[in-house]
């Protein structure tokens, strides 16, 4: 009969990690086999093509529906329809028509009139950033001048300043052969850094960046993205967005409660817009930008005389200017006495953001919760201020 060995007894009653820690030993179990299960369900989902990933980031939104021009520098894409596009982290509508002009649908403009229309052209406010154009000041005014035969035509896309205006303008009118009445220029505080930095004419006239156009559109979208960008590496976020299916829909809530809760302070001290009360800023690229597009305005006024249309130039403040009580603001000024020097109607929307209790309630109130963008109550309210005062 062999001899049984003895047994160690610091070798019997030596445990393992899983042993030692139950509670984290369960938790991590749950912890794969949620994983295992939730990137087994995001694979099976896209094998039968019914898989979506719960976020796409706003460049490759944007990429689908905006362009490269080798005339203007950028626009829309023509007839877009019912595309989720996304600003602020809230998805909003895009439409845009024959002409890549955002609309109410993607509808076949005529370019030859029958009865009256309104063009009108700025940046991503005017473009209408986070809002269905049913709700932008463009859509509002449209349906309300529907019984007065009156067509409106929203032109804008964002990052867009004087030069793009007149460069755009002319090509609608001599190479689309486009037909219209009337002209609304909503011009941008950003647009002094455009003008100043971001783009200016090759020698055939077309709109082309210079050296500091990369940096511009810090308050803005990126216009220029397109599908065959060069990406950088993905980032965990977006990995889970793409191979899970729960994870990423958490992901996603996160983000959205993050943006709701986020400071309405967000949207002040903007570069862009602060040349106004900074002279450090308005000697960089405000005077330069002012007087560069005063010349481009000129140049879009001498056409549109040409072609017997009307012109009409409105400015507007970002949350910088109301809160600090700047509605004398040198942009208010230089656009006035530029538009009365060239005999142009001139539209001061500074006056319909005047708070009548505090800054910080009509900023609340009127614009993108953290952005400097209007939101839907923003564009209604511009829609009131200009309704009585285009004449088509």
């Amino acid at each position: 009969m062999t001899k049984q060995q003895p047994t160690n007894p610091s070798i019997a009653n030596k445990k393992n990690w899983f042993e030692v820690n139950p509670k984290k030993t369960i938790t991590f179990i749950i912890i794969v086999g949620f994983l295992i299960i939730d990137f087994s369900l995001a694979a099976a989902l896209k094998i039968v093509g019914a898989f979506e990933p719960s976020y796409v980031t706003s460049k490759v939104r944007e990429a689908y529906y905006r362009r490269a021009d080798p005339v203007y520098h950028h626009g829309l894409k023509k007839n877009i329809s019912r595309y989720t596009a996304e600003w602020g982290k809230q998805d909003y509508r895009i439409d845009t028509n024959s002409l890549g002009f955002k609309d109410s649908s993607n509808r076949l403009v005529p370019l030859k009139q029958k009865n009256k229309r309104i063009v009108f052209i700025g940046d991503s406010f005017t473009e209408g950033m986070g809002v269905p154009f049913d709700k932008t000041f463009t859509g509002l005014l449209k349906q309300h001048f529907k019984p007065y035969n009156v067509d409106v035509l929203n032109a804008a896309v964002s990052s867009y300043s004087p030069i793009i205006y007149y460069r755009k303008i002319k090509y609608l009118i001599e190479t689309v052969g486009l037909e219209f009445n009337a002209v609304v220029v909503l011009i941008d505080l950003s647009d002094a850094e455009d003008e100043a930095l971001g783009y200016r004419f090759d020698k055939n006239e077309n709109v082309v960046s210079q050296g500091s156009a990369a940096n511009l559109g810090a308050a803005e979208s990126e216009p220029l993205a397109t599908p065959n960008s060069n990406r950088p590496a993905m980032s965990v976020k977006e990995f889970f967005t793409q191979y899970t299916y729960f994870l990423g829909r958490l992901r996603n809530l996160s983000a959205y409660l993050k943006t709701k809760t986020r400071s309405w302070e967000r949207g002040l001290k903007q570069r862009r817009a602060m040349w106004t009360l900074d002279k450090t800023l308005y000697d960089e690229f405000g005077k330069k930008g002012l007087d560069t597009g005063a010349k481009h305005m000129l140049q879009l006024k001498q056409l549109l005389d040409k072609k017997q249309i009307s012109l009409t130039v409105a400015v507007y403040p970002w949350p910088d200017q109301i809160y600090n009580n700047d509605f004398e603001s040198k942009q208010v000024n230089f656009w006035y006495n530029w538009s009365r020097a060239n005999k142009v109607e001139f539209i001061n929307l500074f006056n319909a953001f005047v708070p009548t209790t505090t800054a910080e309630a009509v900023i609340r109130k009127y614009y993108i919760n953290g952005d400097v963008h209007w939101n839907a109550a923003g564009h209604q309210r511009v829609y009131q201020a200009l309704k009585t005062r285009i004449q088509p």
